[in-house]
């Protein structure tokens, strides 16, 4: 991981030496967000499969101020991105009654990325890139909302306490990311990227007890506003 860093502070210097273009831009990411489950202890893989059969993803969305720093067809881009991801548990019966219940699982991140991306000019004022980053996820929070239900009526919202769940408190991600750049004027640049993130630890620490574990992602679209300095 450090030696990571250190590439991408080597890099960044590196370019900001020779630049051709900056840019500050404001960053808005409807997603589609589920994940991945994977085993922990004292479980089996049939449990794991009803477990994985029960839940579905959900729609989530993001927001980011981020720079970037492009050398002819070779730049990054790093700043804050706040996402909001989680999944959907799907209806099933409530112990101790007629009821059944689904639940809302909203996980909230704030990151800090290094996206290296490469430029194709395609005109003076279009441009397509590519993009591959990672970044560092701080777990904000997770919200687990509880709705039951009697026969179709939707009769409750419960919010979960989740005071002795433990959340792992840095998680890091890997994105890749196709996009299109249009610049609207000498100060201002539009770009819509598709991208794709995922997790790659789980939300929770490994523990003895911890029977599941889940890799969140996310596919969705960056809408990006640029204020250009050349």
């Amino acid at each position: 991981m450090y030696r990571l860093l250190l590439v991408c502070l080597l890099l960044s210097a590196g370019l900001a030496a020779q630049t051709l273009e900056r840019s500050y831009g404001l960053e808005l990411t409807p997603n589609y967000a589920s994940s991945r489950i994977t085993r922990g202890n004292n479980i089996t893989f049939s449990e794991l499969e009803m477990l994985d059969s029960l839940e579905s993803g959900a729609y989530g969305y993001g927001a980011g101020l981020v720079f970037e720093n492009r050398v002819d067809r070779i730049g990054y881009t790093t700043g804050l991105r706040y996402t909001r991801t989680g999944l959907e548990r799907l209806q099933r019966p409530l112990e101790g009654g007629n009821r059944t219940y689904s639940e809302t699982v909203a996980a909230h991140y704030l990151a800090v990325p290094f996206d290296v991306n490469f430029y194709q000019d395609v005109t003076d004022a279009d441009r397509v890139l590519f993009t591959l980053g990672a970044g560092l996820q701080y777990h904000l929070g997770t919200r687990t909302r509880r709705t039951i239900y009697e026969g179709d009526r939707e009769v409750e919202n419960v919010d979960l306490d989740n005071s002795a769940t433990d959340y792992r408190p840095f998680v890091v991600s890997f994105s890749t990311a196709v996009g299109y750049d249009r610049k609207l004027s000498t100060d201002y640049a539009l770009r819509f990227q598709p991208y794709f993130q995922f997790f790659l630890n789980g939300n929770l620490r490994e523990t003895n007890d911890l029977r599941a574990n889940r890799n969140y992602y996310q596919v969705g679209l960056r809408l990006v506003v640029r204020r250009l300095f050349i």
